[in-house]
């Protein structure tokens, strides 16, 4: 494997040298001005990763992942936005990364030519993340290209969605089958098969011929669900036109709709879990059986489960030196753990990583720590360094569309996820996404879920889990001690809310951690929360309904209880004391609070959440809402003059998001 592309050979065995590239149509393009190569079958992603950059950019002062979860859309010019992880690489593409602020001295121009001659070529898309909430992608609000109407809409093209799509078929049903990335057969191949089972390989093979044929099947690849109202779907999809990627926003009106959306892999809690150079190991393993992507020629592995060894035998087997398998669990039985002593791989029990942090600054390599994980973390043991750290998570079913249907939700405390709860008319569940282990499972709730749908009879799903005498239970996400002084944040999700274990815990008043800064949640971060304790087990359900089942940005509305304004003659004076303090000109305002707090009288404002000086206040609040509005009223110096306007309240230390509603005026 050649340090320079990142990529396993073609003949890489266990099918890791890139299922979906053709390596006899080697292709260029430019990204932010930079020559990007790769194959037919890259995408936009896949190609800039082998390609050697790995990170998106900084949130405050420090380096974040590129990743699927995380990456800047990139535009082709004329106001396109397009994802790069489900955007194909096409030869002679000019792309640049659009979304938040890039620093152009070194992304692109003479300086940025400059730098890559002296330095080499940069790592990274140079993006800055800060405090302010990342605007949701424009096919968001984007007008619709078509309307599809089918009796049946799948979303997921895993071997669950692919068995009800087989199902739909059988009974003589239309339906859309909605894939978000470019071929069929989801994560199958990552956990392999079990006893008897045919081969993942077999069971895609044999779903997707099921298909073959069938006119009353459309598939949508490189298509994303995004939102759902009643029985109809908003999608974007990415589709080539005259050689150029181009989105469209389809409208799939069905009367029945199947989520297979399947379940994420999530994120350890540790200092520089989102380093550059850590990656999920569900994702090395996409990269690698996709696309051949495996940066470096050193891995760590470090996992609650016994897939990740899979994973390291099979990259063992390519050239990769496998440094160690760190398991949290103590002891651990399973076929996957016999085979690594066989082959000599060093392993370790009861570790969790305790930071991770990059060797120098902008450059490839990782310094990785381990801590017991024994009745709480309490020892620190040698770091390691590495080129790449495999960090293996628990599972979260993703049901975000659950979710904006009107699904409800609550925490499975058997399995430490945020499950699904009750029924929906006309919406079904199925695979992962409806909690199941196995491929059994799956297979056969893709076509109880269609059945139901249609009012026939379906036999039960079974779900047979490895009894534990012969394969160790997973353990929940791993997490380390909590240290103040940790250098590197520790984020509780892999996505955009940017959200850090020391925000989520930094209030007293139950979920408000969570809520200083006005941004969606991923379901990762409900389960992070509650598994640190920043939010309860009984909370978590509703707290994801209020703060993930937004499509959109999240606003004055949603999870918000918004605060009425006081009639004219309830506007109470301020106390004499304040007059002057904050200028002739002082107004008096209407304010509501990011998690449904009311202020008591005395808290300062502030325009931003890092400054604390009291000379620097801007306001303060001095009196409540009438009863059953959070918030409270507050006097502001003359300047922030317009409703929505963001601003941040100290309460009890905690600096707490919060809106201007209404100016008031008092009675002349």
């Amino acid at each position: 494997m050649s340090a320079l592309s990142n990529r396993f050979p073609a003949d890489a065995p266990h099918g890791l040298g890139g299922a979906e590239l053709d390596r006899d149509k080697p292709l260029q393009f430019r990204l932010n001005g930079r020559v990007i190569t790769g194959f037919a079958g890259d995408t936009v992603l896949s190609a800039t990763l082998a390609n050697g950059i790995q990170i998106a950019g900084r949130h405050r002062d420090e380096a974040l992942a590129l990743d699927e979860s995380f990456a800047p859309l990139v535009s082709t010019g004329k106001g396109i936005a397009l994802p790069m992880e489900r955007t194909p690489a096409l030869p002679g593409l000019e792309l640049v990364t659009i979304g938040s602020r890039r620093d152009p001295i070194v992304s692109s121009g003479l300086l940025g030519a400059l730098r890559n001659r002296l330095l080499g070529p940069a790592r990274t898309l140079n993006h800055r993340y800060g405090n302010e909430p990342m605007a949701s992608p424009p096919w968001h609000s984007a007008a619709l290209d078509e309307t599809i109407e089918t009796d049946i809409a799948i979303v997921g093209g895993g071997v669950a969605g692919l068995s009800a799509a087989v199902a739909a078929a059988g009974a003589g049903k239309n339906c859309v089958l909605i894939e978000r990335h470019q071929s069929l057969g989801g994560t199958i191949r990552y956990f392999g098969a079990i006893d008897a089972e045919a081969t993942p390989e077999v069971t895609v093979e044999r779903l997707v011929t099921g298909l073959a044929g069938k006119s009353s099947v459309s598939i949508l690849t490189r298509a994303e669900a995004f939102a759902i109202a009643g029985t109809t779907l908003r999608v974007h999809q990415v589709v080539v036109d005259n050689g150029k990627p181009v989105s469209r926003v389809l409208a799939i009106a069905a009367r029945h709709i199947v989520l297979a959306t399947g379940a994420s892999e999530r994120l350890p809690l540790f200092p520089g879990n989102r380093t550059p150079g850590v990656v999920g190991a569900l994702t090395a393993f996409l990269r690698a059986e996709r696309f051949g992507v495996w940066p470096g020629r050193r891995a760590l592995f470090t996992t609650p489960n016994s897939f990740a060894y899979r994973l390291a035998l099979h990259v063992a087997d390519a050239g990769i030196e496998v440094q160690r398998i760190v398991d949290s669990r103590l002891s651990t039985t399973s076929r996957f753990v016999d085979f690594a002593k066989a082959t000599g791989i060093t392993l370790a029990s009861a570790l969790a990583p305790s930071h991770a942090e990059p060797l120098q600054r902008n450059q490839p390599g990782l310094r990785v720590g381990f801590a017991v994980a024994i009745d709480g973390i309490a020892q620190d043991s040698s770091a390691m360094e590495t080129d790449q750290l495999v960090a293996a998570g628990a599972w979260q079913p993703d049901i975000l569309l659950w979710l904006r249907a009107g699904g409800r939700a609550a925490w499975d405390q058997a399995n430490g996820w945020l499950g699904p709860q009750g029924t929906l008319p006309a919406v079904a569940l199925a695979g992962a996404a409806a909690g199941y282990h196995t491929t059994a499972a799956a297979l056969s709730s893709g076509k109880a879920a269609v059945l139901g749908l249609l009012g026939k009879m379906a036999p039960p799903v079974v779900d047979a889990i490895i009894e534990e005498a012969f394969e160790t239970p997973d353990a929940r996400t791993p997490i380390a001690p909590f240290r103040s002084s940790a250098r590197s944040g520790t984020y509780l999700d892999r996505g955009s809310s940017l959200i850090t274990r020391r925000a989520a815990a930094a209030s007293r008043y139950g979920i408000s951690g969570l809520a200083t800064r006005a941004v969606q949640l991923g379901l990762a971060d409900i389960a992070a929360a509650v598994d640190i304790g920043a939010i309860t087990a009984r909370d978590a359900g509703s707290v994801a309904a209020e703060r993930c089942a937004l499509s959109g940005e999240i606003r004055d509305v949603g999870w918000r209880v918004p605060a009425q304004p006081a009639p004219d003659q309830e506007v109470p004076l301020p106390p004499a004391y304040l007059a002057g303090r904050f200028g002739d000109k002082a107004q008096i305002w209407t304010i509501t609070a990011a998690d449904a707090r009311s202020f008591e009288p005395g808290c300062l404002v502030f325009e931003n959440s890092e400054t604390s000086d009291p000379l620097k206040a801007i306001g303060v609040t001095f009196a409540p809402h009438r009863a059953g509005a959070n918030g409270g009223i507050a006097l502001l110096r003359s300047g922030p003059d317009a409703a929505g306007t963001e601003l941040y309240v100290r309460d009890a230390g905690t600096a707490v998001a919060a809106r201007l509603v209404e100016r008031l005026k008092l009675r002349s």
